[in-house]
């Protein structure tokens, strides 16, 4: 008896410690935090993010980090339809480029305060720029992780060595002439003297690429001191056809089109290849760009291969006088002001934009630490514990050198849609179908139409709900008055009216739907049409605004209208009429048809995903069947003289 008393008091026992230590992991996980934090990272790098994330979770048990990647075209517009619909991650990865609208509409949380309570935290630590350019009106939104000068030039010792022309040190400049006296104390003789042509006159050694066409232009107009815009936070008056900005694209333009020491973009599609694969197989002897460049010359060039050559960087040259400025990039993380767990946030902003963080992302090569005293140690620099593979280039000294003349893009909300305006006209200079001066006056011109329409909407008056309402429901109304009034006067049986009530019951569901998802957006959508809305500030009244801008200034809305016309003129009756020809052919009583058609059926068996992956094989810029085709296996082809149809 007192053996099973005892048993029994076990069992309770058992029992009593497996629901309490079942109540303690419950309340240790109703303890712990989740915070989200969204990031637009690519793979490599977002590899690091996930290693730092453990380790800041292993740093805080009581903290749980859920990374959602989202692409970068869509990144900034899913942050702001997410804050709208009030389910926002609490941090969110952030670059100087996007933040001012976020933090415009109070999307961000200013960090001043959190950095005035945080004792042993120094801002000082961080290179001054990049702080600089991620403030708005006075208050610090991002805590920057990287800072990315692209006036690094990339060089190619072998070339340098062939050529007799010493390594650069980044005492040169460059004038608007080639200055030979001056040697390799000269950019552009340097450029020169690395360029090789063919017999027929065709390069087959650039002597420099910038990373995108206008890279090298932006940075002499810089050197030179101009300006995209008159205020880079608050804007009235486009400058891009100021006369330094005018010097500065015909000089690259004359590099590129006439004397040929720099590739077209065209030329560079035409090989079938990108820079840097170019400058891994010595067809470009120098290229300009920042330092995520590095990653892929490190898979590209490996001690030990066969084409292995030596290579570093240097400082991209200053304008004769000395001025030196170039472009420069960063990226910081911000808290999304309607986070729950703001002091958590911090913790998370802090690691992420740390100095750890900066460690495993500067071992890695992939981007300079913010922290200016990890910029100028090792991982970063080559040391003692640097691994053979990191070991290029040996001079990223440079890049700590390089911040003090660092430019950065404007950080006006619109700026991107003002290159809607710009950039299209930029092409036509490296087409050689504009010349410079003129390319940036009509730039200049479409620019300014849009930031004046920009400026006026701040002036509009808020939109009135009320009448917004009354006219939603006049047109709703309306259109139940259109389908109702036609049946008014029909006469109806007792049956037939029996019958109706029937239907509209088991139709209510569908007509609630309809109501509700389908006929009130597009009435609302309609409405919205006559204002300018963002879900988050107030709507402001634009009477026809929107639509005399899409039918006078917009070129985005003739060019839609263009190619929707073509399409339903020439693609639908031409795809039926083939359609209808394919059918009759198979329908012909000849030898062979049924394994005619078994050909003709079978990709229709194939998935869309392997269809995808065979047309994207087709059609890829490096290696692609119709690229060779085009343009031969050197680049240089020209079959049935497509390559020059398609470079104009």
């Amino acid at each position: 008896m007192r053996l099973n008393l005892a048993a029994k008091m076990s069992a309770y026992l058992r029992g009593a410690l497996f629901v309490a230590a079942l109540c303690l992991l419950s309340i240790s996980s109703f303890a712990q935090v989740t915070l989200r934090l969204a990031s637009s990272e690519g793979a490599e790098a977002l590899k690091i993010q996930r290693e730092a994330i453990a380790s800041f979770e292993a740093l805080h048990p009581d903290i749980h980090v859920r990374l959602e990647q989202i692409d970068y075209s869509q990144y900034f517009q899913k942050l702001l339809t997410e804050y709208a619909a009030d389910a926002a991650p609490d941090v969110a990865m952030m670059g100087f480029e996007h933040f001012q609208p976020l933090a415009k509409r109070g999307v961000l949380l200013q960090l001043d305060d959190l950095i005035a309570k945080s004792p042993g935290f120094h801002l000082d630590a961080y290179y001054e720029p990049i702080i600089r350019v991620h403030r708005f009106e006075g208050k610090l939104y991002v805590l920057p992780r990287d800072i990315a000068p692209m006036g690094l030039i990339y060089y190619n010792k072998r070339l340098f060595d062939e050529a007799g022309i010493p390594y650069p040190d980044g005492s040169w400049t460059w004038d608007f002439k080639v200055r030979p006296e001056l040697r390799e104390k000269d950019f552009l003789w340097v450029v020169q003297k690395l360029t090789k042509f063919d017999a027929k006159g065709n390069a087959t050694q650039w002597g420099l690429n910038p990373g995108w066409a206008t890279l090298l232009a932006d940075s002499f107009a810089a050197c030179l001191g101009a300006k995209p815009l008159d205020d880079p936070q608050h804007p009235t008056k486009v400058l891009m056809d100021s006369p330094e900005m005018v010097k500065a694209y015909s000089l690259e333009a004359d590099l590129m089109l006439n004397k040929k020491w720099v590739p077209t973009p065209a030329a560079i599609t035409g090989s079938l290849s990108d820079g840097d694969h170019l400058f891994a197989k010595q067809q470009i002897a120098m290229m300009q760009g920042g330092i995520w460049e590095v990653p892929n010359l490190r898979n590209y060039i490996q001690p030990g291969q066969k084409d292995f050559f030596e290579w570093d960087i240097a400082l991209f040259p200053g304008y004769k006088d000395g001025t030196r400025h170039f472009p420069s990039g960063g990226s910081g993380y911000s808290i999304i002001s309607s986070t729950k767990y703001p002091k958590e946030s911090w913790e998370l902003v802090q690691y992420l934009s740390g100095p750890e963080t900066m460690k495993k992302v500067a071992a890695a090569g992939l981007a300079q630490p913010a922290i200016k005293s990890l910029a100028l140690s090792e991982p970063w620099l080559v040391g003692p514990n640097t691994q053979a593979a990191s070991h290029y280039p040996p001079s990223r000294d440079v890049t700590d050198k390089a911040v003090p003349y660092v430019v950065f893009a404007p950080a006006y909300e619109f700026w991107p849609d003002l290159q809607t305006y710009i950039n299209p006209q930029l092409d036509l200079i490296w087409l050689g179908s504009k010349t410079p001066e003129q390319a940036l006056k009509d730039a200049t011109t479409n620019a300014q139409e849009r930031l004046d329409t920009l400026n006026a909407q701040r002036e509009a008056p808020p939109f009135n709900w009320t009448y917004g309402l009354i006219a939603g429901i006049l047109i709703a109304l309306a259109l139940a008055a259109f389908v109702y009034l036609p049946e008014r006067n029909r006469p109806f049986t007792s049956r037939e009216k029996a019958e109706s009530r029937a239907a509209y019951k088991f139709l209510a569901p569908w007509l609630i739907g309809l109501v509700g998802l389908v006929l009130g957006p597009m009435i609302l959508s309609f409405l919205m049409s006559w204002a300018d809305w963002d879900m988050i500030l107030p709507a402001k009244f634009r009477g026809p605004g929107n639509y005399v801008e899409a039918l006078t200034t917009d070129p985005r809305f003739w060019i839609s209208l263009k190619v929707t016309f073509v399409y339903a003129i020439f693609s639908v009756p031409l795809g039926i009429f083939l359609a209808l020809m394919l059918a009759l052919l198979l329908n012909v009583r000849v030898k062979g048809m049924p394994l005619y058609r078994t050909f003709f059926y079978m990709p229709s068996l194939a998935s869309t995903v392997a269809s995808v992956l065979v047309w994207q094989r087709l059609f890829q810029q490096k290696g692609g069947l119709i690229n060779l085709i085009i343009y031969g296996s050197d680049g240089h082809g020209n079959f049935l003289g497509l390559a020059s149809l398609l470079q104009g």
